[in-house]
C-alpha cells in the first residue's frame, strides 16, 4: 500500500506523486482511490487502490545504474517492417519497465543514426524519453528537465562514439 507523498509510476501514464487518498462513491459502491499528480502530463489521475497492484502502479526505481548500462549497451536490430518495428516498442512502452523502455530508446536511437526514422517511431521515441525522464527524475530527486539533458547527453555521447568509430 502506497501513502500520501509517496513516488511511484503508473505503467501507461507515467510517474507522479501520491497527492492524497480518496473515498469516492461510485454506484452503490464504495471504493478507495490513490489521487496521483503526474510529473510529465497535465492532471491528476486516479487509480483504485485495490487494483493498484494489477494495474502495476509501482515504486520508481531505486538505482539508475542498470537504466544507464542499457541505454549504452550494444542496440538490438529493429525491424525493418515498421508496423511490426512500432508494434514492438509499443508493447515495451506500455509494459511500464524500466529497462525495456530504456532498450527501446537505445534501439530507436541507434536506428535514428542509421537510418531516418519515420513519424510514428518518432513520436514513440519522445513518448519513451519522456517516461524514463520521469522515473530518472523521481528516483534522483530532480527535476524532469534535467533527468530529460542527462538522457539526451547519454544519447549524443553514443552518437558522438559511434563517429570516431
Amino acid at each position: 500500500m502506497f501513502n500520501v507523498g509517496d513516488k511511484v509510476i503508473h505503467p501507461a501514464y507515467g510517474a507522479g506523486t501520491i497527492v492524497t487518498i480518496e473515498e469516492k462513491q461510485i454506484g452503490d459502491q464504495q471504493r478507495t482511490y490513490y489521487v496521483i499528480e503526474l510529473l510529465t502530463q497535465t492532471g491528476t489521475l486516479m487509480v483504485p487502490v485495490t487494483r493498484a497492484e494489477e494495474l502495476g502502479l509501482r515504486p520508481p526505481v531505486g538505482h539508475t545504474d542498470q537504466v544507464l548500462q542499457v541505454l549504452t549497451s550494444q542496440p538490438t536490430p529493429l525491424s525493418n517492417d515498421h508496423r511490426e518495428r512500432q508494434e514492438l516498442i509499443s508493447t515495451d512502452l506500455r509494459s511500464g519497465d524500466v529497462l525495456k523502455i530504456s532498450e527501446a530508446i537505445r534501439d530507436l536511437a541507434h536506428r535514428e543514426r542509421a537510418d531516418k526514422l519515420t513519424e510514428a517511431d518518432m513520436k514513440l521515441f519522445r513518448q519513451a524519453q519522456e517516461f524514463l525522464a520521469g522515473e530518472l527524475a523521481l528516483s534522483q530527486d530532480i527535476d524532469v528537465e534535467a533527468a530529460q539533458r542527462q538522457v539526451e547527453t547519454v544519447l549524443e555521447s553514443l552518437n558522438e562514439s559511434q563517429e570516431v568509430t
